[in-house]
């Protein structure tokens, strides 16, 4: 069959980009999932914020 697009692949691959213009995102050591949890739910928090002041 070979390789196929998937429709949707795009809007991960915008989502995880956005997150890694955080710093933290890219270079996180944190022992404990539940932090790592935490900042990648600050940067999609940020990210939203960004976006509807934007459209605001």
């Amino acid at each position: 069959m070979g390789f196929v697009v998937l429709p949707k692949r795009w809007v991960v691959e915008r989502t995880h980009a956005w997150g890694e213009r955080w710093r933290r995102m890219v270079m996180h050591h944190d022992r404990k999932t539940s932090i790592s949890a935490a900042w990648v739910w600050l940067a999609e928090a940020g990210v939203l914020l960004s976006r509807i002041a934007l459209a605001g």
